[in-house]
């Protein structure tokens, strides 16, 4: 009994010294959308990826695993975007972080041609993401906002 309460003193000392360590965790620097590109057009599902840049200024990488975006165009809610794979990111350094939005244009037509003919347009990402690494897990927040030229590349 007395080896298992040392083996159980041990494991929570080691456990508080690890979670020590984890406030070096710095945040993700956004550096702005990169490109914002028409992947697919179709009368019942249109899809744009959007390439946001940010830096890791951590020591180590992190992994995302999900993310759960709403965007929007112009303040007007247009999709729900995914990410399309895992996406690794490297430490210490600036990396692309791809969604995609799916969308049935239809219900977005007036708004996006308006949109594009004015040149420059307001698009919003909010939601979360969960990133971690080594299994563990968390959802951050996600709040930008940027004008973006949807006609670009």
């Amino acid at each position: 009994m007395k080896q298992l309460l040392t083996l159980i003193s041990l494991m929570a000392l080691f456990v508080l010294l690890q979670s020590g360590g984890c406030n070096d965790v710095k945040e993700l620097e956004y550096k702005g959308i990169e490109n914002t590109r028409l992947q697919s057009l179709g009368l019942n599902n249109t899809s744009i990826r959007i390439d946001l840049k940010y830096f890791n200024p951590n020591k180590f990488g992190i992994d995302v695993k999900e993310t759960n975006l709403n965007i929007y165009l112009n303040d007007k809610f247009i999709a729900v975007a995914d990410q399309p794979e895992k996406t690794q990111i490297p430490k210490k350094s600036d990396f692309i972080f791809p969604v995609t939005a799916h969308f049935d244009p239809i219900k977005v037509v007036g708004m996006a041609f308006k949109s594009l003919l004015s040149g420059k347009s307001k698009v919003g990402l909010h939601g979360t993401a969960k990133l971690g690494k080594g299994g563990v897990y968390i959802r951050v927040p996600v709040d930008i906002e940027e004008q973006v030229s949807l006609l670009s590349n």
